[in-house]
């Protein structure tokens, strides 16, 4: 059985449910006892930037779903590399994200036993 999960997203906040239903399942897992970490790769970074308006497009907010996960232990990551190729500066990150290169992503990958995608 697996003991810990790496839930990466890849997707934007808004428009799609994918990004929130990763979030959610690494909240259940947590909850649940198995070690879970989460990174935002590629379209996935716009989750972790904060002061977003969700209730301006009738969505759950990804930042509240972000900041839950820190009661549980859960690490938020997103890579450094897509911040930049997208412009956004680390200072509008919500607290308690974690930033890591690409190559921290490959270390991250290894440390977990299972890895899904949403």
């Amino acid at each position: 059985m697996a003991d810990s999960m790496l839930v990466i997203v890849t997707k934007p906040p808004y428009g799609l449910e994918d990004a929130f239903a990763g979030l959610r399942l690494a909240l259940a897992m947590s909850v649940n006892g198995m070690k879970v970490s989460v990174v935002e790769i590629e379209d996935g970074v716009y989750n972790a930037v904060a002061g977003q308006k969700p209730e301006a497009v009738g969505m759950p907010s990804n930042v509240d779903a972000t900041t839950e996960l820190y009661d549980f232990d859960v690490s938020v990551y997103v890579v450094k590399e897509d911040l930049e190729q997208r412009g956004i500066e680390e200072s509008s990150l919500v607290d308690g994200v974690k930033t890591i290169s690409k190559d921290d992503l490959r270390d991250l990958l290894a440390e977990h036993d299972v890895t899904t995608t949403f």
